[in-house]
């Protein structure tokens, strides 16, 4: 792998300490050579990150999400360092942050290609996200009603509270909370999943990457809303039909090289007995 040469730490001040990390790591990185500047910006406009080599965000995985967009424009890769709870994707704490990214401005590291999904409207607008794509209905009124095809094929009708349409990455996020399937983070794929159907037959459906689905809002009923990576996008009425697609560039995510996707998954979810070592 390259070595590192120009960082960018993307802080949320949100989380206490957050400010201080990004400061101390930035310290680490300009004695191995590297060029560096710390914004509070959030989310990154899609500019911020050209010309760097990296992105370093901290706070946690809503953090890193927050420089998405950037990421994609820029194919800057990005490292998460966590001091929130979770971290599927803000796999570093501090710590480990200041001991490893010595080894990692040197070259030392491992890059997940991260496959994103592209969300566009009637009215041609569009938005990317790494987890998900939820159409819900959220003010109460009731079941929404909704046609999927794939390619142009009829796939089902879903009367139902809403549909998750979630990456491999995602895969771990709303999609498991709805009774969706766990996905590896290299599996090409877009998986449906209804939530709450009105028809108990309805379940989740995985798509290959290559196909292009189309999502019709059906009358009468409530307009659900359209819900990327937990921001509601395209706030007018007019956006379906919609179309969900997987996006030419991926997400650059850095890892170390021993990184273990399912070791992440065991601990978060605290899976078997954690006294046994694998």
């Amino acid at each position: 792998m390259q070595p590192i040469n120009t960082i960018t730490f993307a802080v949320n001040t949100t989380k206490p300490g957050a400010l201080e990390a990004a400061r101390y790591l930035a310290g680490i990185a300009e004695c191995e050579g590297a060029q560096t500047r710390v914004t509070t910006d959030y989310p990154l406009p899609p500019s911020a990150l050209d010309g760097q080599n990296l992105c370093c965000a901290i706070g946690g995985d809503g953090t890193l999400l927050g420089v998405l967009e950037a990421a994609i424009e820029s194919g800057a890769a990005v490292l998460g360092v966590n001091l929130g709870k979770l971290g599927f994707l803000a796999t570093f704490t501090q710590e480990e942050a200041g001991r490893d990214l010595p080894r990692l401005i040197q070259g030392h590291y491992a890059i997940s290609e991260r496959s994103v999904l592209r969300c566009t409207t009637q009215n041609r607008e569009s938005s990317y996200g790494l987890n998900d794509v939820v159409l819900k209905e959220t003010d109460g009124s009731g079941l929404i009603r909704l046609q999927v095809a794939a390619n142009g094929n009829p796939v089902s009708e879903y009367h139902c509270d809403g549909l998750i349409f979630s990456t491999p990455t995602g895969s771990t996020a709303y999609n498991l909370s709805a009774g969706g399937p766990i996905i590896g983070p290299r599996v090409s794929a877009i998986a449906m999943t209804p939530i709450c159907p009105h028809t108990l037959g309805n379940r989740s459906v995985i798509f290959d990457s290559s196909s292009e689905i189309t999502v019709n809002h059906q009358t009468p009923g409530p307009c659900p809303r359209i819900i990327i990576d937990g921001r509601v996008q395209f706030k007018n009425n007019d956006n379906f039909p919609m179309h969900i697609t997987v996006a030419d560039r991926s997400f650059r995510l850095m890892q170390n090289p021993d990184h273990s996707h399912f070791a992440i998954v065991r601990d978060k979810l605290d899976w078997g007995d954690p006294t046994i070592r694998w």
